[in-house]
């Protein structure tokens, strides 16, 4: 499908553009950044993220069509959120308020979560739409200009401010890019309905209320560590962090885009039971994707960093994103496989009190055990991410009119553990470009190998037609 093309290169730039800005700007400046960057994700999550959510659940081509105040009542929100948000910066700076930032740090995190969140909307609108190509421009001009301005303004000033703003230009130039393909209409403050954004809100605001937590947890952390062991030793924590959340953030978003839909499309069509037999039928997947990269990213973590990782950042980068990535696997095998039950249930409480228990379990570790210095935060992280997964694991599954495919499940793991029996032992024996490529290709060929043999999630039934299908084509 040409909407997983924008995702690929997304994944491939953002990897590229956080290592060339934690390369640019040090380990200190890169610190001040992330936890710029972790205001903006904060702000977006608690504050727009619910209208990309309603969106997603309650706009679709047929209410397009049906019920056009759906789209009017969205755009409504959006608009005045933005505005009142733009105000309150303005009052703030005026007053003088006392941020323990940089004022124009501060400024560019909240314009630009501002900007992520109107991106964020127009993209869940394309999508929506099944409007593939423009979704795609979307994500590639936002993607390739934040590589150029962001990058561009890292090695220039060497500044995080700027790099913060270059992000908010790159987000600007995608949505006019893309305003008139995705418009249903001017914005009339009159179409929009009450009762409608408070549904939305009813149904949102426990989504959004979790993943404010979320967000909040590495934020806290990061400047937690900043005041106790200044802002290199966040930079070194975050840029794990960050790349870690990058990749497993791209891949449950990939998985999603791929698979929520049909099961929305599902549920509109054929009703809920339907439905639900096709999320367990995908967390198979999702677990076949997720697990060997988490493993795979384990094994190579050494050859990845010599090669790949600013050298300012060599070691701290790999103890931290050992630490960090089973919380990260958690947290995308919860995002894609997990959060769809709740998501089309509409029981979206249990969401939000794991995402407490979550943070809970992350400041007891962070404040109770001082004794295991700076990665006391990583393992905070992990263990809240893999609290999350524990409960909306428990309850989501048992809620589902059938089990996954326990046996499938089964030789997922295997198969990831006869990967690492058989690539671990290349760790540290060639250059790293080399052992790079020798642990990628012996990986994938001995865990695709085996999900082929076994048929895992039907691959290899799925591999034949689509190769039957080329061949009749010619």
């Amino acid at each position: 499908m040409t909407v997983l093309l924008p995702f690929v290169i997304n994944a491939g730039l953002n990897f590229v553009l956080g290592l060339l800005i934690a390369y640019f700007l040090g380990p200190a400046e890169f610190g001040r950044y992330a936890i710029g960057a972790a205001m903006l994700v904060l702000l977006n999550t608690a504050l727009l993220d619910w209208i990309r959510l309603s969106a997603v659940r309650f706009y679709s081509q047929k209410s397009r069509e049906e019920q056009p105040q759906i789209r009017a009542t969205l755009d409504v929100l959006s608009a005045g959120i933005t505005l009142a948000l733009c105000g309150l910066l303005v009052a703030a700076v005026v007053a003088g308020v006392d941020f323990g930032l940089p004022v124009m740090l501060v400024a560019g995190s909240v314009l630009g979560g501002i900007c992520a969140g109107l991106f964020d909307y127009h993209g869940a609108i394309a999508r929506a739409r099944f409007l593939d190509a423009a979704y795609a421009r979307l994500i590639i001009i936002k993607n390739v200009l934040a590589l150029l301005l962001m990058v561009g303004g890292a090695w220039w000033t060497r500044d995080a401010t700027i790099v913060m703003f270059g992000g908010v230009l790159s987000a600007m130039a995608a949505l006019l890019a893309v305003r008139r393909a995705l418009a249903d209409g001017p914005l009339s403050w009159s179409a929009a309905r009450r009762d409608l954004a408070l549904d939305f809100a009813r149904y949102a605001l426990p989504i959004v209320g979790a993943n404010a937590i979320y967000s909040l947890i590495p934020l806290l952390n990061r400047s937690l560590l900043a005041d106790s062991n200044g802002f290199a030793e966040a930079g070194y924590f975050s840029l794990a962090a960050d790349m870690g959340l990058r990749l497993f953030g791209m891949l449950a978003s990939t998985l999603e885009i791929v698979m929520l839909r049909e099961v929305l499309r599902l549920d509109e069509t054929k009703g809920e039971r339907a439905a639900q037999k096709r999320i367990a039928a995908n967390l198979v997947i999702v677990l076949m994707v997720s697990l060997p990269v988490a493993a795979g990213l384990f094994l190579v973590l050494p050859a990845f960093e010599a090669l790949l990782v600013p050298a300012k950042f060599h070691g701290h980068f790999a103890g931290y994103l050992r630490l960090l990535l089973p919380g990260l696997v958690a947290l995308a095998i919860f995002a894609a496989g997990i959060y769809p039950v709740f998501l089309l249930g509409k029981r979206t409480g249990v969401v939000t009190l794991a995402a407490l228990a979550g943070l809970l379990v992350n400041l007891a570790l962070v404040f109770a055990a001082g004794a295991l210095g700076p990665e006391r935060y990583a393992l905070g992280q992990t263990l809240s991410f893999l609290m999350v997964l524990a409960i909306t694991g428990w309850v989501g599954l048992r809620s589902l009119p059938v089990s996954p495919n326990w046996r499938e499940i089964g030789i997922i793991v295997a198969a990831v553990v006869a990967m690492a029996v058989v690539v671990w032992p290349l760790s540290g024996r060639f250059n790293p470009l080399l052992e790079l490529l020798l642990q990628g290709a012996l990986g994938l060929a001995v865990y695709g190998g085996l999900m082929l043999a076994f048929d895992v999630a039907r691959c290899r039934t799925l591999l034949r037609l689509w190769l039957a299908m080329r061949k009749s084509r010619r």
